[in-house]
């Protein structure tokens, strides 16, 4: 009896290691970012020494450009569309199909640093050049070196794209703690004036709120003065049209008034006389 229940036991486990097991199985899947990461690995391992290659007459080639004359020749070569074989006669898998927009970007950042580290003072070996698989998906691998210029230490970083063109490049010279300190202070003094030159300007600007004030009072008055002297000259006008038709309501009334007497056989000055104070009492 406890034969037979050992065996139905073990049978039951043996089922249950089977499902778990087929589970398992099924559940079971392949990780893309492994998978790609393993692709570009076997991609740099191929081309390594090609890339190194490249780099190597590529900061060879910078370094050659040197000065005013090496400014021109590289924007020239930029423009034309150059590529480093075309000047090495070398095959490169870089940048085959011509000049790209990135590289295009490495030769300013080179022109605009270049002054910075001098010429170079040793030569470069492909064995220090490091290329390393890329973590981004978009990229394949970020080739750096590490060389010493006549003024100072640079770092040269290519990041490569999976079709093996060059996605970006830096130029980074190496400071002394001196050296970064005093670029802190000069920022920080550019700033500080700045901001300080800003609220001066805006102080000028709100002193001359009061001129402002003034200005538009004296608009005011010059207005107000105007006004008057409008109105000072319409009643002149009219006193004067008024005393104009006094002088001729006088002289109608005494021509009337001479006519009146001749006919009657009278004195005309008493006649004018009540023919003036009638005159005036009726405008009254």
């Amino acid at each position: 009896m406890k034969k037979t229940n050992l065996k139905r036991f073990l049978l039951l486990f043996c089922m249950l290691a089977c499902v778990f097991s087929m589970t398992a199985c099924g559940n079971a899947q392949i990780d893309t970012n492994t998978a790609k990461e393993s692709i570009k690995d076997n991609e740099v391992a191929y081309v390594e020494n090609y890339l190194k290659d490249w780099a190597k007459d590529m900061i060879l080639y910078l370094d050659s450009n040197q000065g005013e004359a090496g400014t021109d020749a590289l924007i020239a070569d930029a423009e034309a569309g150059i590529t480093l074989n075309d000047v090495n006669s070398k095959m490169y898998i870089v940048n085959q199909q011509g000049m790209n927009v990135k590289t295009i970007g490495l030769y300013n950042s080179w022109n605009s640093t270049k002054d910075e580290l001098g010429e170079l003072k040793e030569s470069v070996d492909v064995n220090n050049i490091n290329v390393k698989v890329s973590d981004e998906t978009s990229e394949l691998c970020t080739i750096s070196v590490k060389l010493k210029f006549e003024k100072r230490v640079c770092t040269f970083e290519f990041v490569i794209n999976t079709d093996y063109t060059l996605e970006s490049g830096a130029i980074n010279p190496s400071y002394t703690t001196a050296e970064k300190m005093g670029k802190a202070g000069m920022n920080t003094l550019i700033g500080m004036g700045t901001v300080f030159v800003v609220l001066i300007f805006i102080s000028f600007i709100i002193s001359l709120f009061k001129y402002i004030s003034v200005y538009e009072n004296r608009k005011k008055e010059q207005k107000e003065d105007t006004a008057s002297v409008g109105v000072d000259n319409a009643i002149a006008q009219i006193v004067s049209n008024e005393e104009e038709n006094v002088e001729d309501d006088l002289e109608l009334i005494a021509v009337i008034t001479a006519a009146i007497a001749a006919s009657e056989g009278t004195s005309t000055d008493g006649l004018v006389v009540r023919s003036i104070r009638k005159v005036n009492n009726r405008r009254k």
